[in-house]
Parts: structure tokens; C-alpha cells; sequence
């Protein structure tokens, strides 16, 4: 079953605007420690980035996809709303493989300033996939 907030504009998109705004926040903070060039600092930015993009953005994607919840009760609403619902999911399945993308080079080759870009990428696609569910199935 789907909480209220995920259905009611106003508060989604205080959700995603949240989220973004903390996203940037931390992002920016890690290119500042970068400029410092404390390595100890930037590799636990980095893990700090990681677990709130899983705990925060990805846990919210969890939520709208669960069975029987929000992407379910919209999809059931109309053809279009279900080809709406496969584009949105798509997206939740590119931040996903972006954060996994991060963990593993970040243990494989370790830091470099392509998980700065990484992360830019997370912002960008994360802002664009919420102003997408926001004008597709909360107006």
C-alpha cells in the first residue's frame, strides 16, 4: 500500500527536492576536500555519498516500486501511465547501476575525479526523473 505523501504533489516533490538538494550539497563538499587533497577525507565523502544515495534516493525508488504500491496503482491507470511507469523505473534502474558503478571502482582502482562525475550524472539524472514523475502521474 502506498503512504500518502508519495501521491500528493506537493509533498513528492518536497521528497525529491530534498534528496537533490543534499545530493549537491555533499557533491560539492567532495570537490572542495579534492582541492584540499585529503585522500582519507574524500574516500569517506565518497562512502558517505554512496549510502545516501542507497538510503535516501534508492530506498525511495524501492518504495514507489514496490508490489502493489505507487508505479503499480498509477500503471493500472492507463496504457499511457504504464509506458510512463517503464520510462520511470528505467531511470531508478540507471541510479542503481551508477551507485554500483561508484562502489566498484572505488574498490577496484580506488578514487579518481571520474566519481566526481559519477555523481553529477546521479544529480542530474535523479532531477530530471523527478520533474518527470512529478508532471506525469502527480498533476
Amino acid at each position: 500500500m502506498t503512504g500518502p505523501s508519495l501521491k500528493q504533489l506537493m509533498a513528492h516533490r518536497q521528497i525529491h527536492d530534498t534528496g537533490l538538494a543534499l545530493a549537491v550539497e555533499m557533491t560539492d563538499d567532495l570537490v572542495m576536500m579534492l582541492r584540499d587533497n585529503d585522500e582519507k577525507q574524500i574516500v569517506t565523502q565518497v562512502v558517505q555519498l554512496v549510502e545516501f544515495w542507497e538510503s535516501r534516493v534508492i530506498s525511495h525508488a524501492d518504495a514507489e516500486e514496490e508490489e502493489n504500491g505507487f508505479y503499480s496503482e498509477m500503471a493500472a491507470k492507463s496504457e499511457e501511465l504504464s509506458e510512463k511507469v517503464i520510462m520511470l523505473k528505467r531511470d531508478h534502474q540507471l541510479l542503481r547501476d551508477l551507485v554500483t558503478k561508484i562502489k566498484s571502482q572505488m574498490e577496484d582502482e580506488g578514487f579518481s575525479t571520474q566519481i566526481i562525475d559519477y555523481f553529477r550524472t546521479l544529480i542530474i539524472l535523479n532531477e530530471m526523473h523527478s520533474r518527470d514523475e512529478e508532471k506525469y502521474l502527480l498533476q
